[in-house]
């Protein structure tokens, strides 16, 4: 197999993309010390002779192809996927984000065979090797994962590893799929979820950069603005200097400056933890915290609001304790990962929004136990469990938790 550059035959697999039922696609890249990763190989495959409608390879291998974005562009392959109603890959949250980086690329007939893998069974975030294994009998490793993918030429094994990566990609959605029936639109739904994540973390200005930061719970209006300044002042340098946002000025240290705010490049250097290249640009730095004031604390604080309100009441916290059983108890017998389910700030957040606005409130409804797939197997068992239609049971000692209405 070799790698494709001219821009004829890119857009003849752009064409042939365009023209089959399903297509699928994976991405090696470089991300060492960038803030956008470099794309280094695009894979896809694609069958023409795939059957849709009854989610089963009907004879024969996908096409495989391996274009070179560092050599060609990429473009046409990346938009003809973009269009495409349905494309597969194995988990491929950093690819989204570094099509939307890259191309300004949505993918809405995305599914994640990861996520089919989660729904169908196989346990929660499996790799693509050990799903291939699993299904297809295969024997796939997974060695030239962290080669140097933008080195040229590329050996045989980088090759023959990177045409695998999509080789079987479309037999796994179609013993997934017929597996899974109509939950395949659950999985759809959850992959709209993450793609939207992807997309959103791609296209974060400086303007909304504070709210990617982490551990800013329980801070000050004045530490929140300070916040907001100095992430916006992170992610501009971040972009200017291409480099990752931690090399630049790790989550700790800014939320650190934030509550201490030194007014001088000397004392901004006195902080522990600061990075050489934060270090380098002490004086920008006293600047952005300098310039504070003129940052309104007062709406700062109120868009930061969810991290400073006060503790959910004792009532809400036993409340999600109990969710997290009842979500155990529905995981279990739907064979999905729990954490697809719900997540313990699911729980809470749920048990919080119930005990403040009452269970039939827009904010409950709004929540994902109820305002997406989950509301068929959790939403209606939260709420049943909270309003006392539905009660927990076990049958015997060593059995399972079972949920049981509460009439009978």
């Amino acid at each position: 197999m070799r790698l494709v550059a001219d821009a004829t035959e890119i857009a003849a697999i752009a064409d042939a993309i365009a023209r089959a039922p399903l297509a699928a696609f994976d991405l090696e890249f470089v991300s060492a010390d960038r803030l956008v990763p470099l794309l280094a190989l695009v894979q896809v495959a694609w069958h023409p002779a795939f059957d849709a409608g009854a989610a089963k390879t009907v004879a024969g291998d996908p096409d495989v192809r391996l274009v070179d974005p560092i050599a060609g562009d990429a473009g046409p392959v990346v938009r003809a996927l973009a269009a495409h109603p349905c494309v597969i890959a194995h988990a491929p949250r950093q690819d989204l984000a570094l099509l939307a980086a890259r191309f300004g690329a949505e993918l809405p007939g995305l599914v994640d065979t990861q996520l089919m893998a989660a729904f169908a069974g196989h346990g929660d975030q499996i790799g693509y090797a050990s799903l291939a294994n699993e299904l297809l009998g295969t024997s796939l490793a997974k060695d030239q994962q962290w080669t140097s993918w933008d080195k040229r030429p590329l050996t045989d094994a980088q090759l023959t590893y990177a045409v695998a990566d999509v080789h079987y990609l479309p037999a796994i959605y179609a013993r997934l799929a017929s597996r899974l029936g109509p939950r395949v639109a659950w999985v759809r739904e959850e992959t709209a979820r993450i793609s939207a994540d992807a997309l959103a973390a791609a296209r974060v200005t400086p303007e909304d950069a504070w709210r990617n930061v982490g551990g800013t719970r329980g801070l000050d209006a004045a530490a929140l603005a300070a916040v907001t300044a100095l992430a916006a002042w992170r992610q501009r340098t971040a972009i200017e200097l291409d480099r990752p946002l931690g090399q630049v000025l790790a989550d700790k240290t800014l939320v650190d400056l934030a509550r201490q705010r030194p007014t001088s490049a000397a004392g901004v250097r006195e902080l522990k933890g600061l990075s050489p290249l934060a270090k380098t640009r002490a004086d920008a730095i006293a600047s952005a915290i300098a310039g504070v004031p003129a940052v309104s604390a007062t709406r700062v604080a109120g868009k930061a609001s969810a991290r400073v309100n006060a503790s959910p009441s004792a009532r809400a916290q036993r409340w999600a304790e109990v969710l997290l059983v009842i979500a155990h108890a529905v995981a279990d017998a739907a064979g999905i990962a729990e954490r697809l389910i719900a997540t313990r700030s699911d729980a809470e957040d749920f048990a919080r929004a119930v005990d403040e606005h009452g269970a039939s409130s827009p904010q409950v409804a709004a929540l994902p136990a109820l305002a997406t797939w989950r509301r068929e197997l959790l939403g209606n068992a939260w709420l049943g469990w909270l309003e006392g239609r539905v009660v927990l049971a076990r049958p015997d000692a060593g059995q399972a938790v079972e949920l049981r209405d509460a009439l009978h």
